[in-house]
């Protein structure tokens, strides 16, 4: 029996062999989606003028925060397209295939990876060793969301309880995609149901 590279997790059933489990496979699924939402609301931080075209964060056509070095790290030569690039690119090779030429432009190059790392991923969970793509795919999703204020989706306090007995302080993030909530701390999801149920539950208590 093998265990999820990224988590540690023992690997049960169908997946006893395979290298990630399904919660992780979901993350990096959901990683990527974030990425891909968030990447282009870089350039209306850096034209606040064309903001009113999209969703303003302050309800002004000031920047949602300041143009600054974070910003310009993000789209510079080794900000998000490369750094998304080469982690396809370290799939891709893992698997023996060749991958595509890392094209001239950021968006280009984004979107690139992101299908380069969605068509490879499939094999990825059965044979290798994801834990790198999964930390960088976090870390890229976590610098645009505190750069761009991230897309528009609820998020509320997890209600998870630690084995410790303590309670989760993480947030939980509602996926309009996948339609789950789900909670980077402590990695706890919950489905449709539950996620309406605890929604209910937390405007009865407002």
């Amino acid at each position: 029996m093998h265990t999820c590279t990224i988590c540690g997790y023992a690997l049960h059933g169908a997946r006893a062999l395979w290298t990630t489990c399904q919660t992780c496979q979901d993350r990096i699924t959901r990683q990527l989606t974030e990425i891909e939402q968030m990447w282009p609301l870089l350039s209306e931080c850096l034209e606040p003028v064309r903001r009113g075209s999209g969703q303003r964060v302050s309800g002004t056509a000031a920047p949602a925060l300041p143009i600054d070095g974070r910003i310009l790290d993000l789209i510079g030569p080794m900000g998000v397209p490369t750094r998304l690039y080469h982690r396809y690119a370290d799939l891709a090779l893992a698997r023996n295939v060749r991958p595509a030429h890392m094209s001239p432009g950021a968006d280009h190059r984004v979107a690139l990876a992101l299908w380069g790392i969605r068509k490879h991923l499939p094999w990825g969970v059965q044979g290798a060793d994801l834990s790198e793509l999964s930390r960088e795919l976090g870390k890229m999703s976590d610098e645009l969301q505190m750069t761009t204020g991230g897309v528009d989706t609820p998020t509320v306090a997890c209600p998870a309880e630690l084995p410790d007995g303590g309670r989760c302080t993480g947030k939980m993030r509602y996926d309009h995609a996948r339609g789950t909530a789900y909670c980077r701390a402590c990695r706890t999801e919950l489905n449709p149901g539950e996620w309406l149920g605890y929604w209910v539950k937390l405007n009865d208590a407002a």
